[in-house]
């Protein structure tokens, strides 16, 4: 699921780069979701949980029954969980223009036979009056941008669970647990991550070209952007599952604070030198081309020996940007390949 510069401006003049750098999706080879989960009958036993995140501690009390969702991949934790959102981002990059939603999800709201939820935009800014007039009784925000001023807001009318440390530097892992004991379903948010890593260390195993190899995915855009994804985001954090390497220039970068990439510009794309693939995503095929053509770009290694994989297909990128327990299944198996191809002998 797309990156971009530091979460305000990120959102904002990148809104592209944050919705469109979560990658393309593959549109008609993917695989099927599997069913979501219902959530056990004991889930209110959990309440109330505690949970502590980088904007407070937030504590809810009982059972959601009306969930709203901030951000990126809330809204399939909950749906794999067995809980259909009554909210959720409306997805304009990648999503059904529209219903705004991700394929992946409207399946899984499908398979639930649940209303179809109402959707909303989150970026660049929240409304927050249009939250509220959802009545939700929890919201989830871990993979998200929101700020502390929005947070408070939030938390006027609604318990509200944030990202765990930086906005959108959230591994999946964190995000899946998160989200379930919010819930009150940690013990199925386990069986969940414990589920995508065996997916994840399968697709690796199956796979043994990927293993030692170094990687940049990066964002390149026309104007001279070039940035790029560093450990810890989802992006970089699949890869790394599959066997392969960070490359050590872009490890040795200096991240800005609560930001998920680092924006190096066309003039220092030697940086990649190193990167024996080059991972990429474009909005459409006359961006690709005119990156493609600047001698600064052609010139980084990866691309120039055809080590290169750019990404077009909206949904594919989304589902392997965000990397959630639905949009997992759902692209990986397209993904892999085109991956494999990229390293090549």
């Amino acid at each position: 699921m797309p990156a971009r510069r530091s979460r305000a401006l990120l959102a904002t003049a990148t809104a592209t780069v944050a919705l469109a750098a979560t990658l393309a999706a593959c549109g008609g080879t993917a695989t099927e979701a599997t069913p979501p989960a219902s959530p056990s009958d004991g889930a209110t036993d959990a309440f109330p949980v505690t949970i502590e995140h980088a904007l407070g501690t937030t504590v809810v009390e009982r059972a959601p029954e009306r969930v709203v969702t901030i951000g990126w991949g809330s809204q399939d934790t909950a749906l794999a969980l067995g809980v259909a959102p009554v909210g959720v981002p409306f997805d304009g990059w990648a999503g059904d223009p529209g219903t705004g939603l991700l394929p992946w999800t409207a399946e899984a709201f499908d398979a639930l036979g649940a209303d179809a939820p109402t959707t909303y935009l989150d970026l660049p800014e929240v409304d927050v009056e249009e939250i509220a007039a959802l009545d939700p009784d929890l919201i989830l925000a871990t993979y998200s941008g929101i700020s502390q001023e929005v947070y408070d807001q939030l938390s006027a009318f609604a318990p509200v669970v944030a990202y765990p440390d930086q906005p959108w530097l959230v591994s999946w892992q964190d995000q899946t647990l998160l989200n379930g004991r919010a819930l009150g379903l940690a013990a199925e948010a386990e069986a969940l991550v414990e589920e995508m890593d065996a997916t994840v260390a399968q697709a690796a195993a199956d796979n043994p070209s990927l293993a030692g190899v170094t990687f940049a995915y990066v964002y390149a855009s026309p104007d001279g952007t070039l940035s790029a994804y560093v450990a810890g985001d989802p992006r970089v954090d699949l890869l790394t599952g599959l066997g392969m390497e960070l490359a050590p220039g872009v490890a040795a970068l200096e991240v800005p604070a609560g930001s998920f990439f680092v924006n190096l510009g066309t003039e220092n794309a030697d940086v990649l030198a190193d990167a024996d693939v080059l991972v990429t995503w474009f909005n459409d095929e006359t961006e690709q081309a005119t990156v493609e053509a600047m001698g600064t770009f052609a010139a980084i290694p990866a691309v120039a020996s055809g080590h290169y994989l750019p990404i077009l297909d909206r949904g594919l990128g989304m589902a392997m940007s965000t990397t959630t327990a639905l949009s997992l299944p759902w692209g990986l198996d397209a993904f892999v390949p085109q991956l494999v191809a990229a390293v090549g002998d």
